[in-house]
């Protein structure tokens, strides 16, 4: 009978086994990529406590659960937490080189976001480094990410253009590749290439892109495996723009019908199709709906945890559709808010992914630097000499290089402050200075004789002041096509006299006194553009090659650009 016990215990156990390793299994799938990505954008809240959960009981490796939660914050427009937690991510697959493609993953993100907060700078860096490994490890749909993201950096920027060119570079790539799921992102690049085509007022390239969208929306429907939420969500975007450019280009009737397929759509329910339909809305005349809208977006936009240009599109909505109601102070108002943002979007953390990667790697170093000489240690007891020598050279060195760096730097901050004196003074000179009023010059200026140089110099004088007068009023320096016979037919000189002229009045010859006035310019965009980019500077100053810039910057101001822009920093901090 005890043996028959035993028995029944035995059996009881198998059986029970299955009902354990299914509840197991049961709880195991809640902590899976799949599951957590599956209701994320609908149960933001509850998609975050999976993830706290998964770290605590170390079901999903860091990196993954620091990828997903920024994946969740972005999704709910707080994008600087976003990036707090794909920064981790980052790191840590920086740090470990155990998965490059999570690391180029990762990178992408980091581009996006960065771009997201208007850091555009540390977008940019992020996106080339990406570039790199993307086309390391033959990873299109990254590169074309990265690239699209590079574009966007340019436009934002100013350099439209060449922004443009890289939206069409990264869009022929993808659609060239046929790469998986490639439908799903070049739809998305229609998308914002519309949206920054309607901005610059491209209608009918945008009306373009917006058909081609489209019709691959229609094409993807048909794949079974595409979300119904996230197609919906596109379709409405397309259609609600493309009404608002039928309606802008005269064609009401197309409007109208592109706004009837968008009103069958269930995005048009939800808080940012309402934002999407807002502008056509406006051109209708149908100011109070938009502000309605604009009120329920800028609610949800409020969650974020930062300020970008998304929300001054909000803005200047509400604008639009309170001027056309004539609530003038509520305008005002929302100017001021506009300036204010303005004037501190820029003002961004730049530098705590740097340190923060820095101190990590610096850990790492010091790590592998102790194990190495616990090593040596063991072999023979002189390695610990020869190693506090070479710490005492090193910090010799250490100290002789900060030293001389301090001495640049008090060097090149007192230099910028001498000649933001000269700029100063020369401020006060020009204003100072009378009017030129008579800007005509003789019919012609015949080479001048030995018998009257006293009188031909007060002449060449005189016609060099309304020359440098229009020169400097005109800008006409800033073009870097700027030549001799141009200006030599302004005045009406022959070349060896105008030569002359501009020697005994400005002691150099002519490409020293253009580009004088062109550095001039250049050291008064870093003054007051202190974002702007040393290739920027130098193309807007007129002098298109930066070995020239270089040459040229170094020879009136004794540093370079870099130098004289972060002692500029200094001084303003």
């Amino acid at each position: 009978m005890r043996h028959f016990y035993y028995l029944c215990f035995l059996l009881l156990g198998f059986l029970s086994l299955p009902v354990w390793a299914g509840e197991d299994n049961r709880a195991s799938e809640q902590y899976t990529r799949e599951y957590i990505m599956k209701d994320y954008m609908t149960k933001p809240d509850r998609t975050l406590q999976l993830l706290d959960e998964a770290e605590a009981n170390s079901t999903m490796p860091l990196n993954i659960v620091d990828e997903l939660r920024g994946v969740v914050y972005r999704n709910m427009y707080r994008n600087k937490s976003a990036l707090h937690y794909t920064r981790r991510a980052y790191v840590r697959d920086s740090l470990f080189h155990n998965d490059p493609s999570h690391l180029l993953e990762m990178t992408v993100s980091m581009a996006e976001l960065s771009h997201l907060l208007s850091d555009y700078k540390e977008s940019m860096r992020y996106a080339v480094q990406g570039v790199e490994l993307a086309r390391e490890l033959k990873d299109i749909q990254s590169e074309c990410k990265l690239l699209f993201c590079m574009g966007e950096n340019k436009r934002m920027l100013t350099f439209k253009e060449e922004g443009y060119r890289l939206f069409d570079e990264a869009i022929d790539l993808l659609d060239n590749s046929k790469s998986k799921d490639y439908e799903t992102m070049l739809s998305y690049f229609y998308g914002v290439k519309m949206g920054y085509l309607i901005a610059d007022k491209r209608l009918d390239d945008a009306i373009e892109i917006g058909l081609q969208r489209e019709k691959l929306l229609d094409k993807t429907s048909r794949q079974a495996e595409v979300r119904a939420d996230i197609l919906d969500q596109q379709f409405a975007y397309v259609y609600s723009k493309l009404a608002y450019l039928f309606h802008r280009t005269g064609d009401k009737e197309r409007a109208a019908a592109y706004y009837k397929k968008y009103q069958s759509t269930d995005a048009s329910a939800t808080v940012d199709g309402r934002f999407d339909i807002a502008p056509y809305l406006l051109a209708l005349g149908q100011y109070q709906t938009v502000l309605d809208n604009c009120l329920d977006f800028k609610k949800m936009m409020r969650q974020q945890d930062t300020l970008n240009n998304q929300y001054l599109s909000i803005l200047n909505l509400e604008i639009l559709a309170n001027t056309k109601l004539e609530n003038y102070k509520t305008v005002i108002n929302l100017q001021r808010v506009i300036a204010a943002i303005k004037d501190n979007i820029y003002q961004r953390e730049k530098q705590n992914a740097a340190l923060e990667l820095d101190t990590l790697y610096e850990v790492n170093e010091k790590e592998a630097r102790i194990s190495e000489q616990a090593f040596q240690l063991k072999i023979r007891t002189i390695t610990l000499i020869c190693i506090l020598s070479g710490a005492l050279l090193a910090l010799f060195f250490v100290w002789r290089l900060w030293h001389q760096n301090c001495v640049i730097r008090n060097k090149n901050k007192a230099l910028v402050k001498r000649i933001n004196e000269q700029f100063s003074m020369q401020d006060e000179m020009d204003r100072s200075q009378l009017d030129v009023k008579d800007l005509s010059f003789p019919e012609k200026v015949e080479d001048e004789s030995g018998d009257n140089e006293e009188q031909d110099k007060q002449m060449n004088k005189m016609i060099f002041e309304k020359l440098d007068y229009i020169i400097k009023r005109d800008k006409m320096y800033l073009s870097p096509d700027l030549s001799r016979e141009e200006l030599t037919k302004i005045v009406r000189m022959n070349n060896t006299r105008f030569a002359k002229m501009i020697k005994e009045n400005t002691d150099t010859n002519l490409s020293g006194y253009i580009n004088n006035l062109r550095l001039n310019y250049a050291i008064h965009l870093m003054k007051e553009q202190p974002d702007y980019t040393l290739r920027a500077i130098a193309e807007s100053s007129g002098i298109n090659s930066m070995p020239t810039f270089h040459q040229l910057f170094k020879g009136k101001t004794g540093m370079t650009p870099s130098e004289f822009k972060n002692a500029q920093k200094e001084i303003d901090s």
